[in-house]
């Protein structure tokens, strides 16, 4: 009998294990990605919280993202800019961004032409 219940405890330390990595995965591993910042600047807009509760002295630019990741894969991913006065990216601007499958983890950052995969930048369209 004790073996039987070692083994189901075994097995639900596995599982636990497993799905703990597989939600550690989605989130917090990153990849390098690109993007050009779309032509139109979104409206800067009273930021609001989790609750829907306007912040202080908050305003944010919504934007949404179209980002190459370094093996021609395409990804469409949501991002806030938030701040007391922040300022929009550069219409036309190239950035980079580590993202996971969930969320944008670091940047967005400005970055040259030049440091841009080949590959991502035909994606891109900006040869």
């Amino acid at each position: 009998m004790k073996k039987i219940i070692w083994f189901i405890v075994a097995i639900v330390i596995i599982v636990a294990a497993l799905a703990g990595w597989k939600a550690y995965s989605e989130s917090y591993q990153g990849r390098t990605a690109y993007t050009v910042v779309p032509e139109k600047v979104p409206a800067k807009v009273a930021t609001v919280d989790d609750s829907g509760k306007k912040v202080t002295d908050s305003y944010s630019y919504k934007y949404k993202f179209n980002f190459v990741l370094k093996n021609g894969q395409k990804k469409s991913m949501k991002y806030e800019l938030i701040g007391t006065d922040p300022k929009p990216f550069t219409p036309g601007q190239l950035i980079k961004a580590e993202i996971s499958k969930k969320r944008i983890i670091e940047g967005p950052n400005s970055v040259n032409r030049k440091d841009i995969p080949q590959k991502v930048r035909t994606e891109l369209g900006i040869n």
